[in-house]
């Protein structure tokens, strides 16, 4: 085995194509001092993703694609995701750490198709997994390694049988279900070493049936009991998340707007021949579906913004995203590139004057009530149905655009019995503030079932409050917004500093924004609010005994400070 590094690639990244790679780079960061982290698809806030940046840490946001420049090393995995059938019978399978869930269209490097994506290599040979988050241009790692979940009780990500993992002293090693050292790496954020590899345990491949409706959040339209403990004819919320095998709700709080828009599915067996499908879309992939989504972007730019001169950049910038999604669709017609320069054309030109207009009188917060029902009518009597496999529409979000609609967000795990008073003081706390506490943007509703995984915020030993699941609220910022959300005094504050107040007890989701402030203080709440946090820290520490992995976010998060 060589100890030779491979060369740094010009956009900043280590492209390792085996784990002898890997091991060679981790060994040379132990040697040299410096630190090793492995990206996935940046769906996380990309200073939790990275290795310390050189000039001190900068506030941050998803999807950045570049890493920071000096010593430390920054590793992407797309050269490591290939997918080995170890028993196609049984639906055990090894993939590369870099495989994508399904197609990333943000991929900087140019390699993620659907074609070679995990779920969909699966499907061709009849099998699946047990859920998908709201999107599925993530990667295997770093999917599992933030924890993340889709919208279930009933159902969690269980499909990892083991992981391959380089730890800090460049040893490889296979850490599987039932040794002692799983339930750490399940949600690991990095720190306990580069995945390489991972096997799963499949399931028959099955479709979703199920609806989606906006109605008002109160009343005889609304099938579910928002607020309340649920009656003869609605459910409470708690038990409407505890009863649908699949779900989520998208809340728009804002006075004058308040509806709710509930999707929900169940499982449906493959027929035999050529099912009748119907796939979801939350955007279809047409000319009309991105004329919405920019629409969409500069109502939500208008909202964030005062600067006009920040709100040209940004608009400009969302119109070229259009144009070069537009370019994509029409990549195999007639007029391809040019008809799409031509809608660009046309969208600045039609957009220039309302913007500038709007952006000079600051009259769209006026207007948000009016104009929110343009982009999220209410469904009446007549849902959205649909039916199709599991991996092109249990990801809700897949057809949204993450440059265009880009949304950041905290992501609040609690206990599913608190669901019906956290729904009450949010509503309390609404109805008091106004705008200053419902923002100008949605709150989502999840659950997720309980979980082993010592750091998961869902994580449970049988025997405690969060035995039954957790329901997930989800606070959206939009990305280009003015200002940072998570510092001291700034929207989200106002929600955590609620639920501590009331005794709730949460956690929250690593890979998107938590506190970034009075880090000791939070980081005695993480440890206060995870059984098992000292096992994860000192089971890191054995592992990775330089701290190559354990970067100043990290540290200052988990232990209140840098060391």
């Amino acid at each position: 085995m060589s100890n030779t590094i491979i060369a740094r690639g010009v956009d900043g990244f280590y492209h390792p194509t085996s784990e002898d790679e890997v091991i060679a780079l981790v060994n040379h960061a132990r040697a040299t001092k410096v630190r090793v982290r492995a990206r996935g698809a940046t769906h996380s806030v990309a200073w939790s993703i990275y290795t310390d940046p050189v000039a001190g840490l900068p506030l941050d946001k998803t999807l950045e694609a570049s890493p920071p420049a000096g010593a430390n090393i920054d590793i992407a995995l797309d050269q490591l995701a290939r997918l080995t059938w170890l028993d196609e019978a049984a639906g055990t399978v090894e993939v590369g750490a870099g495989i994508h869930m399904g197609f990333d269209p943000s991929d900087p490097f140019g390699v993620s198709t659907i074609a070679n994506s995990l779920l969909y290599q699966a499907f061709l040979k009849g099998w699946a997994v047990n859920i998908v988050g709201g999107i599925t241009h993530q990667t295997i790692s770093g999917f599992t390694g933030t924890g993340s979940a889709g919208g279930s009780i009933t159902y969690a990500f269980d499909n990892v049988a083991a992981f391959r993992v380089v730890d800090g002293l460049g040893a490889a090693s296979w850490i599987a279900r039932g040794d002692d050292a799983f339930d750490a790496m399940l949600t690991a954020v990095g720190l306990m070493g580069v995945v390489t590899a991972v096997r799963l345990q499949l399931v028959p491949m099955y479709l979703v049936t199920g609806q989606e409706a906006t109605t008002p959040v109160t009343g005889p339209e609304c099938p579910v009991d928002l607020f309340g403990p649920g009656d003869a004819d609605r459910l409470s919320l708690a038990k409407f998340l505890k009863d649908q095998p699949y779900s989520r709700l998208t809340w728009w709080p804002q006075k004058g707007c308040e509806r709710v828009q509930i999707w929900q599915a169940a499982r449906a067996p493959v027929p035999p021949g050529d099912p009748t499908l119907v796939p979801y879309q939350e955007f279809t992939p047409d000319l009309g579906g991105q004329v919405k989504q920019l629409l969409a972007s500069v109502f939500f730019v208008l909202l964030g913004n005062t600067d006009v001169a920040q709100i040209d950049a940004l608009v400009a910038a969302r119109v070229t995203q259009f144009g070069h999604n537009l370019a994509g669709l029409w990549a195999t017609r007639n007029g391809g590139a040019g008809a799409a320069a031509t809608a660009v054309t046309i969208a600045t030109t039609v957009l220039a004057l309302p913007v500038q207009l709007l952006a000079r009188t600051g009259a769209m917060r006026t207007l948000f009530p009016s104009l929110l029902p343009l982009f999220n009518p209410m469904s009446g009597s007549t849902p959205t149905l649909f039916n199709d496999y599991y991996w092109r529409s249990l990801c809700m979000d897949n057809t949204a655009d993450d440059i265009m609609l880009g949304t950041e967000f905290i992501e609040i795990w609690l206990p599913i019995q608190y669901t019906q008073q956290v729904m009450t003081l949010f509503k309390a706390m609404f109805d008091a503030n106004g705008s200053a506490a419902t923002g100008y943007y949605a709150q989502e509703i999840y659950a997720a079932a309980p979980s082993t995984a010592w750091l998961n915020p869902s994580y449970s030993d049988g025997k405690d409050e969060y035995r039954d699941g957790v329901a997930r609220f989800d606070v959206y910022w939009y990305r280009d917004n003015a200002g940072e959300p998570d510092v001291k005094n700034a929207f989200f504050e106002q929600y955590w500093d609620l639920l501590k107040a009331n005794d709730i007890p949460f956690r929250f989701h690593w890979g998107k924004f938590i506190p970034f402030y009075d880090l000791p203080g939070w980081a005695a709440f993480y440890r206060a609010s995870l059984p098992r946090f000292d096992d994860f820290l000192a089971l890191r520490a054995r592992r990775d005994p330089d701290n190559l992995f354990f970067t100043t976010y990290w540290q200052e998060r988990l232990l209140g400070t840098a060391v």
